[in-house]
Formats: C-alpha cells, sequence, structure tokens
C-alpha cells in the first residue's frame, strides 16, 4: 500500500530521525517502533537514525559501548545508531549537552545518507529538527517535526531552564522550525491548540498522532500465576504501576497512598520501572518500612502477561500548568489488557478515563483520595470487571495503531499534495 492520497506522491522511503528508540523504553520508544511497523507494513521503506540507547539509566547499554556508530536490524527496521554523550536522568546541564551531541552527531548521518522521501523527527530536543531543516533546505526532502509534550514550557517550569532569554530563545527557535515543516505532530488535542495559539502554527498543519496501542498483543490473558509467584504478589490484589519514574509523574503520592493502605495486608502495591527518581521513591518507601510497597523490574514485552496479575493500575501526574494538556501513554496498556485505572492527574488523558468510565480520576498530590479510590476499587470486583471491558472497548475503538495511524497519513498526504516547498515557512506555497 502505498504511503499516498489521491493524485499524491507516495512517500516510499522514510526516515525516522530521534534520540530515544528501541530497545530502550518508554513512551517516545514504543509510539516509533509502531510509526516504523505501520508505515514498512503499507510499503514504504523506512530507516531510523538514533542515538546509542543508555535511557532512562544514562549509561550506555552492554554491546553498544565505545562505539562512534553501528548499523542493526530491530525488529526488521534497518537501524543507524551513532553516539551520543550518554545524560538521561541526570542533571540539566548534562541532559543539555547530551541533546547537542546527538543533534551534532545525527546531522551527518542525515545529510550524508540516501535521499529519502519523508524526515520524521521526534524533535526532542528540538535542536534535532534542525538537520532536518537543512536537508529540506539542501535537497527539497518534506519533514515532520514531532513534539510528543510542551518540552519548552515543561523546561521553565521545572526549572532546569532558570534564565528567561534561554526560554524566549527556545520559543522562537521552536517556532521557527514548527514554520518550515511540512507538519507539526503532537499526541493530544490540547497540545494542538497550544502550538496554534503560541507558535502561530496554522491549524491545518497541525496534525494529531496520540499514543495508542497494539491491541492484538496487548489484550486480556488469563491470571499469569507463574509471574504473580515471582513479583512475590501471589494471593494478593495488586495495584500496579509501570513506567519511567520521572519527577513531573509525582510519584511519591503512590509511595504515600500505600502508607494509608498498610493495614490491608491483601493489598500489595507494585512499582515496576526505573528512572531518575527509582532511588528517591526506594528509600522513601523504606524509611516508612512499607512491606506492601515492591519495587520490580518487569520488560515491557510482559506487559499483558504483568496487566494479567494486576487487579488496578495507577497512573500519576503532579500539578503544573503543562501537564493539563497531556495524555499519559502509560495508560493505555491496562486499558487495552482489561485492567481499570485510577488517575491521579488532571490531564486530557484523566478526562477521558472519567468520561469513558474506564477507571477513577482523582485529584493530582491528594495520597488520602487515591488510597480512598484504590480501596473502593479492591473491594469491588464486579465495578473493576465492568470497567476492564470499557478500557478494552476504548483501546479498540481509540487507540489501535493501524486506525491512528492511517488518520495521520491522510493529513500528511493532504499537505503534501497542496505542494509547499521544503523548508517554507508556514502558509507559503
Amino acid at each position: 500500500m502505498a504511503l499516498s492520497g489521491p493524485g499524491v506522491p507516495p512517500f516510499r522511503d522514510v526516515v525516522i530521525l530521534t534520540q530515544f528508540y528501541a530497545p530502550e523504553p518508554g513512551a517516545p520508544q514504543v509510539r516509533l517502533a509502531a510509526l516504523a511497523r505501520e508505515l514498512a507494513r503499507r510499503g514504504a521503506r523506512v530507516r531510523v537514525i538514533t542515538g546509542m540507547p543508555n535511557y532512562p539509566d544514562g549509561r550506555i547499554q552492554p554491546g553498544y559501548r565505545g562505539r562512534l556508530t553501528m548499523r542493526e536490524d530491530v525488529a526488521g527496521v534497518p537501524v543507524r545508531r551513532v553516539w551520543l554523550y550518554a545524560a538521561a536522568g541526570r542533571g540539566s546541564l548534562h541532559r543539555l549537552l547530551g541533546y547537542l551531541s546527538f543533534t551534532l552527531a545525527a546531522a551527518p548521518a542525515l545529510l550524508l545518507g540516501r535521499r529519502p522521501d519523508l524526515v520524521f523527527v521526534e524533535a526532542q530536543p528540538l535542536t534535532l529538527a534542525l538537520p532536518a531543516w537543512l536537508l529540506g533546505v539542501l535537497r527539497g526532502v518534506p519533514w515532520i517535526y514531532n513534539t510528543p509534550d510542551l518540552q519548552v514550557e515543561l523546561a521553565g517550569e521545572a526549572g532546569w531552564i532558570a534564565a528567561r532569554p534561554l526560554l524566549a530563545l527556545a520559543r522562537r527557535l521552536e517556532a521557527f522550525l514548527m514554520g518550515r515543516a511540512l507538519a507539526v505532530t503532537t499526541v493530544t488535542r490540547a497540545f494542538v491548540d497550544h502550538f496554534a495559539r503560541t507558535r502561530g502554527v496554522p491549524a491545518e498543519r497541525l496534525c494529531f498522532l496520540p499514543n495508542g496501542a497494539d491491541v492484538a498483543w496487548l489484550r486480556p490473558l488469563p491470571r499469569d500465576a507463574a509471574l504473580a509467584a515471582r513479583l512475590g504478589v501471589d494471593g494478593r490484589r495488586v495495584v500496579t504501576y509501570a513506567g519511567t519514574h520521572a519527577p513531573y509523574q509525582g510519584l511519591e503520592v503512590l509511595v504515600q497512598a500505600a502508607a494509608r493502605l498498610r493495614h490491608r495486608r491483601d493489598v500489595a502495591v507494585l512499582i515496576v520501572g526505573r528512572g531518575p527518581e527509582r532511588e528517591r521513591l526506594v528509600a522513601a518507601a523504606r524509611t516508612a518500612a512499607l512491606d506492601n510497597v515492591l519495587f520490580r523490574d518487569v520488560p515491557f514485552a510482559d506487559m499483558p502477561r504483568l496487566m494479567s496479575v494486576s487487579d488496578l493500575f495507577v497512573a500519576t501526574l503532579r500539578d503544573f500548568p503543562s501537564a493539563r494538556g497531556m495524555r499519559l501513554s502509560k495508560a493505555v496498556p491496562p486499558l487495552a489488557c482489561g485492567v481499570p485505572v485510577v488517575y491521579a492527574g488532571d490531564d486530557e488523558m484523566a478526562a477521558l478515563i472519567e468520561r469513558e468510565g474506564c477507571g477513577v480520576r482523582v485529584p493530582p498530590g491528594r495520597p488520602d483520595l487515591l488510597a480512598d479510590a484504590i480501596a473502593r476499587l479492591v473491594d469491588d470486583p464486579e465495578r473493576r470487571r465492568a470497567m476492564g471491558r470499557r478500557g478494552r472497548a476504548l483501546a479498540e475503538r481509540a487507540f489501535a495503531w493501524p486506525a491512528l495511524v492511517d488518520a495521520w497519513l491522510a493529513q500528511v498526504a493532504a499537505l503534501h499534495g497542496a505542494g509547499r516547498p521544503a523548508g517554507a515557512p508556514a502558509g507559503a506555497a
């Protein structure tokens, strides 16, 4: 199947340019691997240019260390890896150096390689769009600016870029790059509105590509007794968090809620994954002597099995302005697996879960209300089953990758057919 619409030249050769990719865990990695798979299924030749895997620990993984560049095949997709300064999860200066090092190392790989029909840039950092813009200017290649969050606003709110002149410069650079991309793609409706309002991107050039799910693989399964025993939760009601432990999530609220549930010997809080906050969370649970909180590692490949032993899933998000437009992708796998979600946040995904009746929404930063919601659902299996059925139906209807990518491709093909020159400002023809 050609990547085109009526009368539109097909995108037969597509480069995905991203600092983060499999085998690293994380939402961008899962989303981009799914995009690559869907594009290849439609007949495209897909290539990925990325860095040596180091997320979320900030250490290049064994097998990739000491290399300046390498090529490999990841799930049938050719991947070109280049060196970068590994700094995931470290301080702001280190992260900035890591971002810039990858931008500089990736530029020659993109500019000197085989000319593609389209470049899809995961613009985190936003400087990574500079090589794609330059390729558009020099060789007329259209490119997509994709951003899964409000990275400039988040940098200011989190305080890791405190200087206002630097924030203003980053905002202007992002507006410049967005204005020269064929399209700007993002993951929530709120972000679409935000970029139209604050970056001056015409609404017709803003495309929606949310985080999705492989609903054939992520599906309800019978309880995996062997995994439950290995995780130490056999015979207990399991409340699971699975994903990166990042500061913006405010995961301490789950540990605090677990402290309020310590009398419930039948309930285990299972925290799965890694990230910069993990050690602090482990220390907090140890200090409070919480034997009902278990920290474990389970690969993403075992997500359906993990969900089979989970009675509830918890997603958390701090209360800050930019968070209100988010859609935490970690809520999608449990919904696809028929597991209800307790969502401690105030964003687009929280509203969707509440509206669809596939979970419970509580305000962010309220461990008392989170503990109460967990206890109520743990004690109401029929309500959990009904929520699980609605969550599965929502995933099949709204999060299946083939439908999401089809809708996105239709938007991009229409823009390409409008004949805008690569690298031209938005609105130019």
